[in-house]
């Protein structure tokens, strides 16, 4: 807690982070919720619907400084339930979630209530940003093409997105090939992804908030259109669209306009060649040049195709 503040007084994003609870302090299930056919317990749901509550705190907030730096005043976020607060009863509650040692029936009430306020933030933010986006202005003069290497691998991109398999064989690697993308790609977009399944399109979208130059950050199709709510299973909704790769490659092109891809995968999960073939079609029309690393196995052949035809190349390098 920063000195400023005295032992009474919690900072919102402090205070938003008691009440959401803590991923270390839950992840006692987590291996087994995260394969996606695992059994959901009380740990795991609490785990998983922590992390999409982190997911939607960071986004929001991302949101409303958008929106003030866009009007010229500060945006707030009108926080009820997730208020600052002295009540040592809901203190202890939210600290014994955070434990996940709360009961089943009181940590389902938290996390629904949790999620209607989350919703009913949102619609707050959507409607602002629907006045905002009639009268954004392009800043497309900026764009510009960058030319730099990535190893030994030289990249151009004016719009670099960059997929990352984070599965638990190659999450050790990610630090260090997040700091040599960027090194020269300072405004490279990362998305992480658990695993690399490439066997169906699904209704699963990725939702961006970084501002991207030329492309309105206010219209709705770049934002979460409702948060779940408390019977839509929100944890497993969470690991669904973490998971879906083709979801995150075809968003990057698609929302992030992205004109380059880098994506760091092992390629150990299955792969459909008719889905391939859709996704090179995809980025081929879209002038999409696809750059891809992997540490040693070699990438499916409509992969190794599709990387040649964008202009790009198969990377096999160990970092």
């Amino acid at each position: 807690m920063p000195s400023s503040e005295s032992s009474c007084s919690i900072s919102r994003r402090s205070w938003i982070q008691l009440s959401l609870g803590s991923v270390a302090a839950l992840s006692a299930s987590s291996a087994l919720a995260r394969e996606g056919t695992g059994r959901w317990d009380d740990e795991s749901i609490a785990e998983y619907s922590q992390r999409l509550f982190d997911w939607l705190t960071k986004n929001f907030e991302e949101r409303a400084k958008r929106i003030g730096d866009e009007r010229g005043a500060p945006f707030d976020l009108p926080y009820k339930y997730l208020a600052p607060t002295d009540d040592r009863k809901k203190l202890r509650m939210l600290e014994k979630f955070k434990e996940g040692s709360l009961s089943s029936r009181a940590a389902e009430e938290h996390i629904g209530e949790t999620l209607k306020e989350f919703e009913a933030v949102r619609k707050l933010i959507a409607a602002e940003e629907e006045k905002l986006a009639k009268t954004w202005k392009s800043d497309d003069a900026n764009l510009v093409v960058k030319d730099g290497k990535i190893y030994d691998q030289r990249v151009s991109a004016a719009r670099l997105g960059v997929i990352l398999d984070n599965s638990p064989s190659m999450t050790p690697y990610l630090p260090k090939l997040r700091e040599e993308i960027g090194r020269e790609f300072t405004d490279a977009h990362f998305v992480e992804v658990d695993g690399c399944r490439l066997t169906h399109l699904s209704d699963n979208q990725w939702f961006f908030t970084k501002p991207v130059s030329g492309i309105n950050p206010f219209t709705a199709d770049r934002h979460i259109p409702r948060v779940p709510q408390l019977g839509e299973t929100p944890h497993s909704t969470y690991i669904r669209w973490t998971r879906d790769a083709v979801s995150a490659l075809m968003s990057s092109v698609e929302k992030m306009h992205c004109d380059a891809l880098y994506w760091f995968c092992d390629f150990e999960d299955s792969t459909d060649d008719d889905l391939l073939r859709t996704l090179g079609r995809t980025m081929l029309a879209k002038k999409v040049t696809v750059y891809v690393h992997t540490l040693s196995r070699r990438p499916p052949e409509l992969i190794n195709e599709l990387a040649k035809r964008s202009g790009g190349e198969v990377i096999r390098k160990r970092i």
